[in-house]
């Protein structure tokens, strides 16, 4: 198959935001006004949650703010909360951001960086943050950098380039400083929706949704050297039977104590619809891919769209961004098993009757096994129980209170008392096709 050749290979419009419809416009957020359109006419949802929200800062207010966050947030031990957004900025081409608590209740916005775009930079950075021991943050961007063919969201244009990995180093003076550590080039991965995890050694990996040998997405390594980072291509997609597409959107890959990567695909397989994938580093240095799960579409679920958790056990969770039972194709929360071959077992099925309504994004576990996660529309937590998993709605946004924000992405960050921490994409004082908000909802 020559790269990109199987239409159904490209992405579709099947999802309403994020990194899927109409993606053009997503390289430029601010042209978001129309897809926003057609998602409020399904979001009206009413509000009877006993749980209150505190918006920590709206975007895209001010001039040189950050506009339109699809990341979600990381903390540092005083309190501060880090992430990006595709827009804004002092270019226009997004922002790395710090949100500080002012000793009022209330929280300080700092704009550490604003990307440029590019040959030389990045722009639209659009997962989550890393944040070392030292206070240095790693990342991504969707483009930017190198202009190559291989560099095509699945096989849409992207003449923005095929995106970057950079670091944001504090110095004394107060400002911060950025390496682009690489530069994707297609052959070796282009456009990468995911974020960094990082290994004991300090080596990243990461996946890209373009790019690869096939043009249809990458895995890849990046390893620090006396002279830079060397990247190293784990594994490119090859659509059936493998998977194609791994978005891994707005979240990151996962890795267990062993040093096996996992993640999903958000096409490809035996049926289309997209895998959960296994990568096991081999003592030649090479990389071996077993396919755990093959999606069937209907009401298995399709479209796996935002990455994997695993358990202490080896099970890994995910979720389905379309299928599910009832034919309502609204997503599904899944398990696979890793003492029965990663057998399959559904847990939570979204229809638009369901209190958290449909859409399901990244999942976070706590310590005695719930899972919480946000659909577009929702926040919620899956309990498991004997026969059953039991759904909670913490909070519900309504199209009709935009201050509150509009639309979730990313996965929250949960804290010690149970508070949550995140973002919506739009939404908040900037209005209902701009801006978006940082926000924490108290149990």
């Amino acid at each position: 198959m020559t790269p990109n050749s199987d239409a159904s290979y490209k992405l579709t419009n099947d999802r309403l935001g994020g990194c899927m419809a109409n993606l053009s416009s997503f390289f430029r957020p601010r042209h978001a006004a129309l897809l926003l359109t057609f998602f409020l006419i399904l979001t009206h949802v009413a509000r009877a949650q006993a749980q209150t929200i505190e918006i920590l800062h709206n975007f895209g207010v001010n001039g040189g703010d950050g506009d339109v966050p699809y990341s979600g947030l990381v903390e540092d031990g005083a309190g501060n909360f880090y992430g990006t957004t595709a827009a804004g900025g002092a270019h226009g081409f997004g922002t790395v951001y710090r949100l500080s608590p002012d000793g009022s209740g209330g929280f300080t916005e700092t704009i550490l960086y604003s990307f440029k775009g590019g040959s030389t930079d990045g722009n639209f950075p659009h997962a989550s943050l890393f944040r070392d021991s030292a206070g240095d943050l790693y990342g991504t961007t969707v483009t930017g950098g190198i202009v190559a063919p291989g560099c095509n969201v699945g096989g849409l244009s992207s003449p923005e380039g095929c995106g970057i990995v950079f670091k944001l180093t504090p110095i004394p003076t107060g400002q911060w400083t950025e390496t682009v550590l690489h530069r994707f080039s297609g052959s070796d991965g282009g456009n990468a929706f995911s974020g960094l995890i990082r290994d004991a050694a300090g080596n990243f990996y990461g996946a890209t949704v373009s790019g690869g040998s096939k043009g249809l997405g990458t895995v890849y390594k990046l390893s620090p050297t006396p002279t830079g980072w060397k990247e190293t291509v784990l594994h490119s997609f090859m659509g059936n039977p493998d998977g194609a597409l791994p978005f891994v959107d707005c979240a990151t890959l996962a890795m267990d104590d062993r040093g096996n990567i996992f993640g999903s695909t958000y096409v490809g397989g035996a049926d289309n619809a997209g895998t959960v994938f296994k990568l096991s580093p081999q003592t030649t240095g090479a990389w071996t891919e077993k396919i755990l799960y093959a999606f069937k579409g209907g009401s298995d679920g399709k479209q796996a769209f935002s990455g994997v958790i695993l358990d202490k056990n080896g099970n890994v969770y995910g979720t389905t961004s379309q299928g599910g039972a009832g034919g309502a194709n609204g997503g599904t929360v899944f398990k696979l098993s890793a003492a029965n071959n990663y057998a399959k077992t559904t847990l939570h099925n979204f229809t638009l009757k369901d209190p958290a309504k449909t859409f399901p994004n990244a999942l976070i576990m706590d310590g005695k096994g719930n899972l919480y996660g946000t659909t577009g529309y929702a926040l919620y937590k899956l309990a498991p129980g004997i026969t059953a998993w039991t759904e909670t709605v913490f909070w519900k946004w309504d199209s009709l209170e935009v201050q509150n924000g509009l639309n979730l992405f990313a996965p929250v960050l949960m804290d010690s008392h149970g508070n949550f921490y995140g973002t919506t994409t739009w939404g908040g004082q900037a209005g209902s096709t701009t801006g978006g908000v940082a926000f924490k909802v108290a149990p």
